[in-house]
């Protein structure tokens, strides 16, 4: 026994002498490095030419001072060599960004043992990835994710053999290419590879370059442009995977693969908006077994699956985010989704679920937080005393069946930050409690529903921005004191609100829709000062007095519709200039009167003008033709409204659009209005116009000839005016005409053909126009036009003739004497006259005699 003591006690001595040794020779080889500080001198050299290649302006820098680099913030030293071996100068967020001046200096390339890079977060003025980070051969970690690098990722970094983990993920889409990758099996000692952001291009081997990487353990290719089948990624060297992310790649397609069940230690999965198909296997609860770990996370939303969801959905017991929503999945939510008590987030609205959900679907869900069920055919029956286990804080229930009682149980959901319970086929009167529960919303909708009863005087909701009562049966007045002061959406359109407009409703609102009610009263007390108005609809009231003078401080609204009031004055000229971002314009059936002001033009964004139906007068004015947005067809590309929908008359018939597709609408209707004059023929320039409207006017003159360089027309409606001359022949160029109407004018001739003119049928689109001949009227061109012709040269010759009988009459009786006494006194002037006198009279004679046959005819026909 004393022996082996003696024996271990050599041993400690040796190991102490070697481990004196070494330590003296370290310090010996850091003290010849070292010049006056902390750090290799080199490494410190190589790190300041690195901070000059940045613009610090958030002082990340502030304490890359002295000698000691080992001490700087971000950097860390070898505690046995004293080399630098991580350098994190990585951020959370762009806050305190740092920004490359010019280029990445290649001094970090002197930093031999680094191990750890994170240069996250940072700005680096959309340059290359240099390729001299392919020499930092001893990296295990390196994270250049979300910097603006541009271009392709350099094949180098497969030079790096030793790496675990790469991450490359960018939020900038198309910013970084991968044209090759090759280079990736070489990094066989890879955990973790995220590259989300990155264009694959037409790369479609990843899935075997991915597959010979058997350490594996994080895998994120998210919107990288992936086209291939899902089934291709094969699980056999993947048994280590914990997280797999290929979401928002459209191109990745196939069924879900069983074997996915297999991967027992994977805890996060995210397919969603893909392209993939089929139903869900049931296999998928074995991932539930793996000994370390289980699944908690599992998107599959924005796919195209079918089928029902497999009842082991019930044993996946550690899931905390469920989100299948927006497939084709039908069937019952299955009870077992009852019992995933760790549940905080379940979302499978936008499907095609069918059947009863009651609280046996619910009461284990004790920590949810997010709820959506929307667009399904569910009836949601709850107990009227049923209080829940949870506390939701967003609650997504549209065009469910919650009703017909205002559901009770929302009532303990105090802390909900945004409710949709719209079209729930709820027939109940609103409670007073529910102003009271629901006092810190952000976003509330209750529209479609059929909601009786008043609105509370006053109404304190100081969080909430969107605010939609809509298309109910609500009444009384509006809230005489609301207090919301983040309020951007008012939207109580389609209700029964009678009485005045409050103060508020002007100040501080991005939209508002009061349409469709019954609300009275002026805006002549309004003033907006507040945040800037994008869309106001006024629609379908009984409004009077001027143009609401409070839109002068609407700089940014884009969307105006005051139609269907009882609006008089006249149109400002200060349209343009306090709304200069307006783009659709509605004052349809007021009592405005006035010319249309020709400043109108400097709306470079107005697409659609719809003034029918006032007293509106003067010419039409030519300048309109300067419209800039009317010049070409509409892209959609303007502001997003809210729902609701705008009437107008297009195709000889009242069509509803939406908000969003009056984006898309390029329409000039002046209609039953007093304008007169010609059209200019400047109009013609608006090539991007649909549709076409000065019906019941008092215009004359003929249809502009070039009529037909506005290629786009749909709709032309001319009826109702005092047009001549003929239908010019260019109108046949209209090759997406579909309605027509010119009835009522004095046209004549005869009416042009064309391919297009002949889809559309119907004699009323000329009746009116007695002088019209040719298809599709019954009139034969070939008689009736040569009669006109020789009716109207007539007609002419007996206007000429008609004008000169003043100057005859005068001339007669002023020579008649001085005449009369000559022919006294000579017999030769007696002669002459009389016979000039017979061949007069022939003259007169016939064309009486011509011209009472001309008017027999028109007559009797």
């Amino acid at each position: 026994m004393t022996s082996r003591l003696l024996h271990c006690h050599g041993a400690v001595q040796i190991a102490l002498i070697l481990f004196v040794l070494q330590a003296s020779y370290v310090s010996s080889v850091r003290a010849r490095a070292i010049s006056g500080g902390g750090c290799i001198a080199s490494e410190r050299e190589a790190l300041i030419s690195f901070r000059e290649c940045f613009v610090d302006s958030a002082g990340r820098f502030s304490s890359w001072r002295g000698q000691d680099c080992c001490s700087w913030k971000g950097v860390r030293c070898s505690d046995r060599t004293g080399h630098v071996v991580k350098l994190d100068l990585g951020s959370q967020d762009y806050s305190d960004a740092i920004l490359l001046r010019h280029q990445l200096s290649s001094s970090i390339a002197g930093l031999r043992h680094l191990r750890y890079l994170d240069l996250s977060f940072n700005y680096f003025n959309f340059t290359r990835i240099p390729l001299f980070l392919g020499t930092l051969s001893n990296l295990r970690y390196l994270n250049l994710s979300q910097t603006d690098f541009l271009g392709i990722v350099p094949t180098q970094l497969g030079n790096l053999s030793r790496l675990q983990y790469l991450d490359l993920s960018i939020y900038c889409s198309n910013c970084l290419e991968v044209s090759d990758l090759s280079w990736l099996p070489r990094l066989s000692l890879l955990k973790s590879i995220e590259l989300s952001g990155i264009n694959f291009g037409s790369i479609s081997d990843w899935v075997h370059k991915v597959n010979v990487l058997p350490n594996l353990e994080i895998l994120s290719l998210s919107n990288c442009g992936l086209n291939s089948t899902i089934s291709t990624l094969s699980h056999s060297n993947l048994t280590n995977l914990e997280m797999l992310d290929l979401s928002y790649n459209h191109g990745l397609t196939g069924e879900l693969p069983v074997w996915i069940g297999n991967l027992t230690n994977l805890s996060y999965l995210d397919l969603s908006y893909n392209m993939l198909v089929g139903s869900i296997p049931s296999g998928i609860e074995k991932m539930t077994i793996g000994n370390m770990t289980s699944l908690i996370y599992l998107d599959l939303s924005q796919n195209n699956l079918v089928g029902s969801v497999p009842v082991e959905v019930g044993n996946m017991r550690s899931l905390d985010i469920l989100d299948l929503s927006q497939n084709m999945l039908v069937g019952d939510v299955p009870d077992g989704i009852g019992t995933l008590s760790n549940l905080t987030y379940l979302s499978l609205g936008l499907n095609n679920f069918s059947g009863v959900l009651s609280k046996e679907h619910f009461v284990n869900l004790v920590k949810l937080e997010y709820l959506d069920l929307s667009q399904n055919s569910l009836k949601i029956y709850f107990d009227e005393h049923w209080v829940p286990p949870f506390r939701l804080t967003g609650v997504y229930l549209r065009s469910c069946d919650m009703g017909p009682q205002f559901p009770s149980w929302l009532r303990w959901q105090t802390g909900t930050f945004t409710l949709d319970i719209s079209n729930t086929s709820i027939y109940d009167v609103l409670p007073h409690w529910f102003w009271v529960a629901f006092s810190n919303t952000y976003i509330l909708d209750l529209s479609i529903n059929q909601l009786s009863g008043a609105l509370p005087e006053k109404l304190e909701l100081p969080f909430i921005e969107v605010m939609d009562l809509s298309r109910n049966y609500l009444s009384g007045q509006l809230p005489a004191n609301l207090t919301a002061p983040n309020l951007g959406n008012l939207l109580l359109h389609n209700n029964r609100f009678t009485g005045t407009i409050p103060g508020y409703v002007c100040d501080g609102f991005g939209e508002i829709n009061l349409s469709n009610n019954q609300l009275t009263g002026d805006f002549s007390e309004c003033s907006a000062t507040g945040r800037p108005l994008i869309m106001v609809d006024l629609k379908n009231n009984n409004f009077s007095g001027e143009f609401p003078r409070f839109l002068q401080n609407a700089t940014e609204l884009s969307f105006l519709d005051l139609s269907h009031n009882k609006f008089s004055g006249s149109v400002p000229t200060w349209v343009a200039e306090k709304m200069p971002r307006l783009e659709v314009l509605i004052l349809r059936s007021n009592m405005f009167h006035g010319h249309l002001p020709k400043l109108l033009t400097g709306l470079v964004g107005l697409h659609y003008l719809d003034v029918a139906h006032n007293n509106l007068s003067g010419s039409v004015p030519s300048s309109l033709a300067r419209l800039r947005a009317m010049r070409f067809s509409k892209g959609g590309d303007a502001h997003n409204y809210s729902s609701d929908s705008i009437s107008t008359f297009v195709k000889d018939r009242e069509l509803n659009y939406t908000h969003e597709l009056t984006k898309k609408i390029v329409l000039i209707d002046l209609s039953s209005n007093v304008f007169t004059g010609y059209i200019p023929t400047e109009l013609c320039f608006l090539k991007g116009l649909r549709s076409l409207n000065l019906s019941k006017n008092q215009l004359s003159g003929p249809i502009p000839g070039n009529i037909g360089a506005l290629r786009g027309l749909e709709s032309l409606d001319l009826s109702y005016n005092y047009f001549n001359g003929e239908i010019p022949s260019s109108v046949s160029d209209l090759n997406f005409l579909s309605c027509l109407n010119l009835s009522y004018n004095d046209l004549s001739g005869r009416i042009p053909s064309g391919q297009q003119l002949q889809t559309i049928n119907g004699r009323y689109m000329y009746i009116g126009n007695s002088r019209l001949c040719g298809p599709p009227l019954l009139d034969n061109c070939t008689t009736n036009y040569t009669d006109q012709n020789f009716n109207q040269e007539h007609e002419s010759e007996m206007h000429a003739i008609s004008s000169c009988y003043p100057s005859l009459c005068t001339g007669f009786i002023l020579g008649l004497w001085a005449v009369f006494c000559t022919m006294l006194f000579k017999k030769t002037w007696r002669t002459a006259y009389f016979r000039i006198v017979d061949v007069f009279y022939d003259k007169v004679y016939a064309q009486v005699a011509i011209s009472k046959v001309v008017f027999m005819k028109k007559f009797l026909r």
